[in-house]
């Protein structure tokens, strides 16, 4: 059997030397130089003001958090303090139904009950001494 390269109807392969290459278009690459490397910078400033929100609402978000753990602690010694009879679960049923009745007086008080009530039972090691001392 012999090898050998079947090609289309209507293909004609050119030899190297026949080759025509095309130089030109370099005012066109300059322009896209330059249109990219205005996208660039743009991307560059952009990235780096979304960087510095991010740091922002960090550190606005850790400093609510943080109001909120206290208020809790200050809301659940307080309550404690007027609360505090009975056993461990007649104590929990009461902080239930209070926070409860709390939280549904508006859209406000759940969402302040539960960011203070969530941070302080999620950092309960601090919680429990802070509760114990104050």
């Amino acid at each position: 059997m012999e090898a050998s390269i079947r090609y289309p109807e209507h293909f004609a392969p050119v030899a190297e030397e026949e080759m025509v290459y095309l130089t030109g278009g370099s005012i066109l690459n300059d322009v896209v130089d330059g249109v990219t490397d205005v996208v660039d910078g743009a991307v560059e400033v952009t990235n780096s003001a979304l960087g510095a929100l991010g740091t922002i609402a960090t550190v606005v978000g850790v400093c609510v958090l943080g109001v909120s753990y206290i208020w809790g602690i200050q809301q659940a010694n307080t309550w404690l303090d007027h609360n505090g009879d009975g056993n461990l679960f007649t104590i929990l049923g009461r902080a239930v139904d209070d926070i409860g009745a709390d939280m549904s007086k508006s859209i406000s008080h759940f969402t302040r009950d539960l960011v203070a009530a969530g941070s302080v039972i999620v950092l309960w090691p601090l919680s429990i001494p802070l509760l114990i001392i104050l």
